[in-house]
Parts: C-alpha cells; sequence; structure tokens
C-alpha cells in the first residue's frame, strides 16, 4: 500500500476508533481496518488494563476456532508485552496449525493497556514506522477511555444499588418484606436466578435458610445445616465475601443442600452478614442466569448492600424483642397500635407506630 493510501487509512482508523462507544464497538470498527493497513489475513485485539474485572478480547478475519486460541495465548503476551514493550513476532497455535502472527503493545501513558495482534505473514507495518506508531498510540488512548466509561458506570451502578436497597430497607416495618426487598435487589444486582439469606440461630451453631427468592423458594425454605460448614462457614468466620464460580470444586462446598432438594448450585457469591461486631449471617446469592460466571464487581456491588442488610435484621430482631418481652408485656398484645409511651428516640418504634393501621 502507498503512503498516501496508508496515511488516509490510518486517519479513517482513528476516526473510526473514536466514534466507538464500546469494547465490542472499538473492535467491530476498527480491526477490518487493521488488516487493510498491514494487509494481515486476519487481526485481534486484547485489552487488559488493571482496572477491568476481565479482558476483552474481539476478532476479526479469522475462524472461531483461531480467535479463542488468540485469546487464549494474549494474557501471556501481554504480560511479557508490560514488561519489554516491543512487538512480539510470535506463532500462533490453532486447530489447523502454526499461524504467523504479531503482537504490538497499545501504550498509554507510560504503561500497556493491550495488544493489536495481525495474523498471517504479510504485516506492513515496521514497528519504527511513523503512521502505525501514531495508529498504536491512538487505539491505547482510545482503549484507555473506554475503560474510563467502564469505571464510571461500574461505580454508578454500585451507587444505585446501594441507594435502592438503602431507601426501601428504610422504609420496611416488616422483616419478611424488608428481606423479600433485599434478595430481590440482590439478584438483580448479580444477574442471579436465585438468592437467600441464612441467619445464624441464637446460640450461634446453626444456619436457617431465613428467606429465599427466586427459583429456588420452595425448595430450601427453613432448611438448616451447622455454621461451621459450607462456604457459608467460611466467610462468615473470615468475614471476607467471596466469589465461587465453581462450586463442585469447591472442598467445602455443603452439597447436602442440593441433594436434599434437588437444586444444582453451579455458583455463588457469599457474603458474611455482621452487623457491627456481631454476625448475623450470610447472604448467597446463586447460579448466574445467562450460565456464565459471577464477577468481582458484582461481589463489590453486593458487599455494600450485604452491611445494609445485616443492620436491618439486626435492629428488626431487636425491636421484636423489645416489643415481646416489654411492650406487650406492659400494654397487652395490641400495644404498638395505639401506644401512648413511644420510645421517643427510638427510630425502630417510631417508625413502626407510623405504618400502624
Amino acid at each position: 500500500m502507498a503512503n498516501g493510501d496508508r496515511a488516509s487509512r490510518a486517519v479513517e482508523l482513528v476516526e473510526a476508533a473514536i466514534g466507538a462507544d464500546a469494547f465490542d464497538d472499538l473492535a467491530t470498527r476498527v480491526l477490518p481496518i487493521l488488516r487493510d493497513l498491514a494487509g494481515a489475513g486476519g487481526a485481534f485485539l486484547h485489552l487488559a488494563d488493571y482496572r477491568l474485572s476481565a479482558p476483552f478480547d474481539g476478532a476479526s478475519g479469522v475462524t472461531d476456532g483461531v480467535a479463542c486460541a488468540a485469546a487464549a495465548a494474549a494474557p501471556a503476551w501481554f504480560d511479557r508485552s508490560s514488561d519489554d514493550p516491543s512487538p512480539l513476532e510470535m506463532r500462533l497455535e490453532a486447530d489447523d496449525g502454526q499461524i504467523p502472527c504479531t503482537v504490538y503493545p497499545l501504550p498509554v501513558d507510560g504503561r500497556v493497556i493491550g495488544l493489536v495482534g495481525l495474523l498471517g505473514p504479510d504485516d506492513e507495518c515496521p514497528a519504527n514506522d511513523m503512521v502505525w506508531t501514531r495508529v498504536l498510540s491512538s487505539l491505547g488512548l482510545v482503549a484507555d477511555r473506554l475503560v474510563g466509561r467502564v469505571v464510571a458506570e461500574r461505580k454508578l451502578l454500585h451507587l444505585n444499588t446501594y441507594l435502592t436497597v438503602s431507601s426501601m430497607l428504610s422504609k420496611s416495618v416488616d422483616l419478611s418484606e424488608l428481606l423479600e426487598i433485599a434478595l430481590y435487589c440482590s439478584m438483580e444486582a448479580a444477574s442471579a436466578e436465585a438468592a437467600s439469606i441464612l441467619l445464624l440461630d441464637e446460640e450461634k451453631e446453626n444456619f436457617r435458610f431465613y428467606s429465599v427468592e427466586g427459583v429456588a423458594k420452595p425448595l430450601l425454605g427453613g432448611s438448616t445445616f451447622p455454621a461451621t460448614e459450607g462456604v457459608a462457614g467460611r466467610v462468615l468466620a473470615s468475614r471476607e465475601a467471596e466469589v465461587v464460580n465453581d462450586v463442585e470444586a469447591d472442598p467445602q462446598f455443603y452439597g447436602r443442600i442440593d441433594q436434599r432438594t434437588g437444586y444444582q448450585t453451579r455458583n455463588m457469591i457469599a457474603l458474611p452478614l455482621v452487623a457491627g461486631e456481631e454476625p448475623v449471617g450470610v447472604l448467597e446469592v446463586l447460579n448466574r442466569t445467562d450460565g456464565g460466571a459471577f464477577t468481582a464487581d458484582e461481589r463489590q456491588i453486593l458487599v455494600s448492600v450485604a452491611e445494609e442488610i445485616a443492620f436491618a435484621i439486626r435492629n428488626a430482631t431487636v425491636f421484636d424483642y423489645v416489643v415481646n418481652t416489654y411492650c406487650k408485656r406492659r400494654q397487652g398484645e395490641n400495644s404498638c397500635k395505639g401506644c401512648k409511651r413511644p420510645l421517643g428516640s427510638w427510630t425502630p418504634c417510631m417508625r413502626y407506630r407510623e405504618f400502624q393501621p
């Protein structure tokens, strides 16, 4: 390709990249132009910035098998490029043999944000070519902008989920209704098909499926098991939330509940419910609806939700205890309705009275 044509195609590529609003859109827009610019048979894009919960891979002009092989090889190439941001002459091992491949790092602010790979023997883009260098630099900047957008959207999702749950919990006066709201919000936030809250008994020795939502509801309600068992026991002991994307490979997974109910747990996020220093139970969301893996982002969203749930449960439990042991003994079974002696400084008491019919 003549230098003038190459410069024109490079400008077209940069303009296409700037117009992209997502990673897959970026790959769709720029990879065909990259192939033409380099005279390559195929191209792939690998983004693996530290702010991403998972790498992104896209390809153009190759079979699905070659695209999968490139995605599998890219992380190792990315690690090498992060240490030495020079082009790599590689051989891609695919089902139909070895394919010559040149891998170019995408630089931004002194680091590598991803890779562009050109497949085939006709690579016309030497590393010291000024046009090609500017193309790579522009792609790095665009990729960095898109990563920033993903991070901003993720933070907004975290905030919206937290505010939604917090607002709903603050309005509820009934523990079962409160937990139903919390579980549906948790399922939506993590794209899960089921969720449950396992509460500790008074002796802190056993879990009980106090509240269950989703397809597991008729199967798990009321089930119990020791508080030292399962992933739930582990996260409550460590006070650290966990993502377990292959429960069968986890030696501590408590499979007896699945055996008893017939429900099949594939993956989960388990989060300890701790109000201050008091362990309350465990929140679990089960089985991502699309069959995929739960992510660190979804875990982080639910960490803030779990804290709200823990305090709401503790407050509701304390309120029930006070009503049953104090109010009803002194003022009768219908003490809350029309109570003349409310605990004016105690928010749960005042709120409950507001909702009395």
